[in-house]
C-alpha cells in the first residue's frame, strides 16, 4: 500500500510521516540524513546493498530480518572532507534546516489537529434521545440536537 502510494505520485516525507513504525524519523519524513558508509556496514546487507547501489530518487522495499522497509536514497554525496566555505555545503545546512523545521512544524500541526478532534456520532445520539421510536435521519434543525 505504501508503494502504490509512492508510485501514485505521493511525497516520501508524507507517507513516511503518515506510515513509519520509527519514532524517531517518522516527524521528520523518514528522514535520516547523511549516512555514512561506515554506518551501513552495520546494517543487514540487503538494506547496505539497497542504499549504497540504489539510484538517488527511486524508492524500494527491502525486507531483512522479517521487517520491511522503504528506502528512498535522495541523494549520494562524494567521499572528502567539507569546508563551510564551499556554497554546496552552506546551501546543504540550510535546505536540511528548512526542511527539518517544516516537518516538525508539520509533525505538531497534525498532532495538535489529532489531539484536538472531537467527533460525535449524531446518529447515536438521536437514538438515544429518542426512547421508544425510530429517530429521523434527516439533519437536526440548527440549534437543536
Amino acid at each position: 500500500m505504501v508503494m502504490e502510494r509512492l508510485q501514485g505520485g505521493a511525497l516520501f516525507q508524507e507517507v513516511a510521516a503518515d506510515f513509519s513504525e520509527d519514532a524517531e524519523t517518522a516527524p521528520r519524513g523518514g528522514d535520516l540524513g547523511f549516512v555514512p558508509v561506515s554506518a551501513l556496514q552495520k546494517v543487514p546487507p540487503q538494506l547496505r546493498d539497497a542504499v549504497l547501489k540504489g539510484t538517488v530518487g527511486s524508492a524500494r522495499v527491502v525486507s531483512a530480518n522479517g521487517a520491511h522497509t522503504v528506502v528512498l536514497v535522495a541523494a549520494k554525496d562524494a567521499a572528502g572532507q567539507k569546508d563551510l566555505s564551499m556554497p554546496d555545503v552552506k546551501d546543504a545546512i540550510t535546505q536540511e534546516l528548512r526542511g527539518r523545521r517544516e516537518q516538525l512544524l508539520r509533525a505538531a500541526y497534525l498532532g495538535a489537529i489529532r489531539n484536538d478532534a472531537v467527533v460525535v456520532n449524531l446518529i447515536a445520539k438521536r437514538l438515544l434521545a429518542s426512547p421508544g421510536g425510530m429517530p429521523s435521519l434527516a439533519p437536526a434543525t440548527p440549534g437543536k440536537q
